[in-house]
């Protein structure tokens, strides 16, 4: 599986370069005449017309004409910009609607038959009669009443490496709630491991901080549109980007961007927080997302262009479980220049010159990453209630202990590079140093066994470049707060010796696989096992 997600985030730039490639076969060179652009693009948009997927097939033409001219900002001539996600749906809807019915664990029978291909259940009325009580309690808890119009479920199963799940909602009025069952496959059979009904953990399972969905869908506007209606908070790139669909994501995401640009007066400024070694970060306060820069020079030993950019591809393209920002990569925009602050534009030239260039009224930025924003882990603490603050700090250390176990070694723990979300959960952002957890060695620091050896100003045993020290972490990650500071090693003072970090060396070469679950598991057991290979339906 995580092969396969990897080689699914590489499909699109590798039939990307497949066709720049046919083009060149074919013409001799990829042809640059406008003309001929135009014409194809007239052409394109009538044979896919009737596509079920007409908007990702009109971004990969996007994509091929951008890589051809080099676009700066955007060319109406050639590329397509219209959104065809709000045009009226045609054909049958895409879930399964069900009526009301006093037989709720009958309902969920169904519910659990509804998806293609058939599960093979360990015991299917079982977990209908669970998952029937689990949807009344809720109901009663959250409508005061059990009563609803219907309950609709999607005929295809969404799924990551270690999780399932069927997803559907209950309509009463104008109320729409989620309703998402987290499958696990067992020896005897797949099982219902829980039941998500709220807004919240129904955002988690789909949060952008984990991998891309595997989803089989054949309108993905369909999906996306019913997934709308679960989590009416999300926007619509962020929809596409959670079922794959990260191409045509990244291309709402600089229409949303327009259009905010559009709508407001907002000004582009620096992030707050502490600067980056080797980032220069804007944003606009009004705005969700943050703009990140590669400076031209480095506060930081051996950090070089390439490295910076090549971990960003690793995690983009690797195993996000929870605890790493998803970030998007865009090269060539434009802006007003009206739109930046003096400051922030005189930082921006001052700190990314290469990058980042001023012609005419526009401001040209011709790499950047585009994240969503988050409170500096920093700050959260300084103005967070205590309450809140203190389990922020324990979700921070349990981050770390979560991407170790994904053989993730976030590098540089310092606060400030980790972010807290709308909900709390502690993200890794600054991935600069993020390194493979088996390329560490982690030491215990030597004890002195001579008075010059205790009083050296510097250490007096060598130490190689993979070499880590937990113990020497204590000043930089330990709040000075005595709440904060016990709240934290109450929970992870074992963060701090080498046995743990070993410990979690050995877990990961075992082939041990720890999933930080976005919800509830029914049966927690199953979570620290080897995976089990399903058995095929009979």
């Amino acid at each position: 599986m995580h092969e396969e997600s990897h080689a699914r985030i590489d499909l699109y730039q590798r039939f990307v370069r497949r066709t720049l490639d046919a083009l060149e076969r074919e013409f001799g060179e990829i042809p640059r005449d406008r003309d001929v652009w135009r014409g194809a693009h007239r052409h394109f948009a009538i044979v896919t017309a009737q596509r079920p997927d007409q908007e990702v097939a009109e971004t990969f033409f996007n994509a091929i004409s951008r890589k051809t001219f080099r676009t700066v900002g955007v060319n109406k001539d050639i590329e397509f910009l219209e959104n065809h996600f709000y045009e009226e749906p045609s054909g049958p809807p895409l879930h399964r609607c069900l009526p009301p019915t006093d037989d709720l664990a009958g309902l969920f029978r169904r519910v659990l038959s509804t998806p293609r291909p058939a599960l093979a259940w360990a015991d299917r009325d079982a977990e209908a009669q669970y998952l029937a009580a689990r949807f009344s309690e809720h109901l009663q808890a959250t409508w005061g009443e059990t009563s609803f119009d219907q309950v609709d479920v999607l005929p295809v199963l969404f799924f990551r490496v270690r999780e399932a799940y069927i997803v559907g909602r209950v309509v009463r009025g104008g109320h729409v709630m989620p309703v998402v069952i987290p499958l696990q496959s067992t020896p005897q059979g797949v099982v219902v491991d829980g039941a998500v009904f709220s807004l919240e953990e129904t955002l988690a399972v789909f949060s952008s901080t984990r991998a891309y969905m595997f989803v089989d869908v054949h309108r993905p506007s369909d999906l996306v549109r019913f997934l709308g209606t679960l989590m009416p908070n999300l926007s619509l790139s962020e929809l596409y980007v959670a079922i794959a669909h990260h191409r045509h994501g990244k291309t709402l995401i600089h229409r949303q961007l327009v259009e905010h640009l559009a709508k407001s007066d907002d000004k582009f400024i620096i992030a707050p927080g502490i600067r980056g070694l080797v980032m220069t970060v804007f944003t606009m306060p009004n705005y969700g997302n943050v703009f990140k820069i590669i400076r031209d020079t480095f506060e930081k030993p051996d950090a070089t262009r390439s490295a910076i950019m090549q971990s960003y591809r690793d995690v983009f393209r690797g195993r996000r479980v929870g605890r790493l920002a998803d970030t998007q990569e865009f090269e060539h925009l434009e802006f007003d220049r009206s739109r930046f602050t003096e400051s922030c534009l005189r930082e921006l030239l001052e700190k990314a010159s290469n990058t980042v260039r001023v012609v005419g009224d526009k401001v040209v930025v011709s790499h950047l990453y585009i994240e969503e924003k988050l409170t500096p882990l920093n700050i959260y603490l300084d103005e967070a209630p205590q309450k809140r603050a203190a389990a922020a700090i324990v979700d921070y250390g349990a981050a770390i202990k979560e991407l170790a176990a994904n053989n993730i070694f976030a590098g540089d723990l310092l606060w400030k590079n980790f972010g807290v979300s709308e909900y709390g959960r502690a993200v890794l952002y600054d991935y600069d140093e993020i390194a493979p957890l088996l390329s560490c060695n982690f030491r215990d620091v030597p004890v002195p066994k001579t008075h010059e050896q205790e009083m050296a100003a510097t250490p007096w045993y060598p130490i190689a470049p993979e070499d880590v020290f937990p113990e020497e972490w204590a000043p930089f990650i330990v709040p000075r707060d005595p709440v904060l500071s016990q709240a934290f090693r109450d929970a992870h003072a074992d963060l701090m010796t080498a046995g743990l970090w070993r410990a979690k060396q050995q877990a990961v070469l075992a082939g041990e696989l720890e999933v930080g679950l976005p919800y509830d598991p029914r049966y927690p057991a199953l979570h620290h096992a080897p995976p089990e290979a399903p058995r095929p339906v009979e």
